[in-house]
C-alpha cells in the first residue's frame, strides 16, 4: 500500500491517475451516448410501427367497404384502362 501511494506522487503514478480518471469519464460518456441512441431508435421504431399499423387499418377499410360491390361500380374518372 505504501509503494502504491509513493508511486502516485511520482510523475509516472500522476499521468496513470489521470488516465485512470480520463478512461473512466471517455468510458461513461460513450456508456450515456449508447444508451441514448437506442432510446431513440426504439422511439423511431415505435412511431414507424403505429402508423403502419394505422396505414394497414386503413387499407382494410377500404377493402372491406368495397368488398362487396360489383365488379361494374368500381369505375370512375380515376380508373386506369
Amino acid at each position: 500500500m505504501i509503494g502504491l501511494i509513493t508511486f502516485a506522487g511520482t510523475l509516472w503514478g500522476r499521468v496513470a491517475v489521470a488516465g485512470g480518471i480520463f478512461a473512466a469519464l471517455v468510458t461513461a460518456w460513450l456508456a450515456f451516448a449508447a444508451h441514448y441512441k437506442a432510446i431513440g431508435e426504439s422511439r423511431v421504431l415505435a412511431k414507424i410501427e403505429q402508423r403502419t399499423n394505422e396505414n394497414v387499418d386503413k387499407a382494410q377499410r377500404a377493402r372491406a367497404s368495397v368488398e362487396n360491390l360489383p365488379a361494374d361500380q368500381l369505375r370512375d374518372r380515376y380508373r386506369r384502362d
